[in-house]
């Protein structure tokens, strides 16, 4: 048995319950970890509340970011040892088609993520994922960095470096200052020598985005208007990047505020996903508008890397213990977070 949190009723966080559950056992390509930290994701929160189209079996444990130990393999895992620091690639896909095996996981038509809907999570003492998604970490990272980049740092490389191409000189505009993969592309762009532009709807998120994360220039978008902020701050050009995932009524000003050939990449829609878009922003100007759904087993080893070199480090705002998941979420949903939310998992 094992202590988890999972919920057996959509809805708020009152659900999340703390309880004794079985513990999983590692099917023969599997490897059971024994999670230190889990990191929490806004796409846990979706999935307690339920999201219309999707059926989420229930009871169900959340969570798809955790680093840990190894505590047990499957009969058919050849190269991994009992007791090996891992933090775990949250992308599950089949391992045989196409996409998969040309590198492409993230493109397969069975993608989906650990823990939110299909299979539980990382909100407990276990979890049993295939051997392949336990990345081997280094004595360097510490189990709650490594619980902190999962998600947010795979989808913000996966944007800015696969996607866009970000380069030296670049100007980029990055949305949401304090999400998590505003915050990572923040650190990703600078890495690359990118003059970052960003947006966060407070003052003091701003600040810390240029303090903590390096960010060149800021402003609140609640304060002006954001295109013609950002023609003034780059003499009428626009900027050559856009990373971004809020959609809504934010969509024409980001068009507007793009270079004649620049690049837009959009991972969400926080602020609503059917924005009008008028095409002759795109065509005559050129534009490329590119999506972008999490990031490849390679550019997660490219980031571990960065992580211990200490090239890239994660902010973390808080760290509830397990049994504290509920309050946990409360605190991501106030939306004063600047940094990740972790649980501690208990021995």
């Amino acid at each position: 048995m094992m202590h988890a949190i999972s919920f057996s009723a959509l809805g708020g966080p009152e659900v999340l319950k703390y309880q004794e559950v079985q513990k999983p056992k590692p099917k023969e390509h599997e490897v059971l970890v024994k999670l230190e930290y889990a990191g929490i994701n806004h796409v846990d929160i979706h999935f307690r509340r339920g999201i219309p189209g999707i059926a989420t079996p229930l009871p169900h444990i959340p969570g798809a970011d955790g680093a840990g130990t190894i505590a047990e393999i499957g009969s058919m895992v050849k190269d991994r040892t009992i007791g090996e620091r891992v933090v775990i690639q949250p992308m599950l896909s089949c391992m045989n088609c196409v996409e998969c095996k040309a590198g492409r996981r993230n493109y397969c038509h069975a993608f989906h993520i650990l823990g939110e809907h299909k299979t539980d999570g990382t909100y407990a003492q276990y979890v049993s994922i295939p051997a392949y998604n336990a990345f081997p970490l280094p004595p360097s990272i510490e189990f709650e960095t490594a619980a902190s980049m999962g998600i947010a740092y795979l989808t913000a490389w996966g944007m800015l470096v696969s996607k866009a191409q970000v380069k030296k000189g670049d100007k980029v505009l990055i949305m949401g200052a304090g999400s998590g993969v505003g915050m990572a592309a923040i650190q990703i762009a600078k890495h690359f020598g990118a003059h970052v532009i960003t947006t966060a709807s407070s003052d003091e998120k701003l600040e810390k985005a240029k303090t903590l994360l390096g960010a060149d220039e800021t402003f609140n978008y609640t304060k002006v208007d954001l295109a013609k902020e950002i023609r003034i701050r780059t003499e009428k050009k626009g900027v050559d990047i856009v990373i971004e995932h809020v959609g809504g009524r934010q969509w024409v000003p980001i068009l507007k505020a793009t270079k004649n050939g620049g690049t837009i990449v959009t991972c969400g829609a926080t602020d609503g996903f059917d924005p009008q878009t008028d095409l002759r922003h795109i065509f005559y100007r050129q534009l490329r508008i590119l999506g972008s759904t999490m990031g490849t087993d390679q550019e997660l080893k490219e980031i571990i890397t960065l992580l211990a070199e200490k090239k890239l480090s994660p902010i973390i705002d808080k760290i509830f213990p397990l049994e504290h998941a509920a309050q946990a979420q409360e605190y991501i949903q106030d939306r004063k977070v600047f940094g990740k939310v972790l649980l501690q998992i208990p021995a």
